[in-house]
């Protein structure tokens, strides 16, 4: 056997008994170190969520334009093909669909019609009202105006 097995852990200096807290600073500090990354982490994980959440509902609203401007001008194609047309219609495109409405008045010798349209995309609408005036003689329909409105 040799003398190592029996010699003491620490040597003691001028009679102090040995000092054993030399690990307690370091598991301070790799405590602290390890809770900063970790919140930094939540932290990132949360602004890529509602940064993907937020992209993803621009994405939805930009669908639902789409397919309700699509709604508008397939209710024109419509009234040119048929100048008495007048009723709704449903149109789908892949998952988005619009529900278009189209009313008529006489007004001389023009028809004027009013087309709504509202685009649904996932859990985004968007809405548009159109003024079509379609000549009854000549049958030229015009776009007089197209703007957007609130959904309700």
């Amino acid at each position: 056997m040799s003398n190592r097995a029996f010699m003491p852990a620490k040597k003691m200096r001028d009679g102090q008994a040995p000092q054993h807290n030399s690990g307690q600073a370091t598991l301070s500090f790799i405590l602290l170190v390890s809770g900063l990354v970790l919140e930094i982490a939540i932290a990132g994980t949360f602004v890529t969520y509602f940064s993907s959440v937020s992209a993803l509902g621009e994405r939805l609203s930009a669908r639902a334009f789409a397919v309700a401007n699509s709604g508008i001008r397939d209710a024109q194609m419509r009234v040119a093909r048929s100048k008495d047309y007048t009723g709704s219609f449903t149109l789908q495109l892949d998952s988005d669909s619009a529900t278009v409405s189209v009313t008529r008045l006489s007004s001389g010798s023009n028809y004027i019609y009013t087309v709504t349209s509202t685009g649904s995309a996932g859990t985004r609408q968007r809405k548009f009202a159109a003024t079509l005036v379609a000549d009854q003689s000549s049958g030229i329909v015009e776009t007089r105006s197209i703007s957007e409105q609130a959904v309700q």
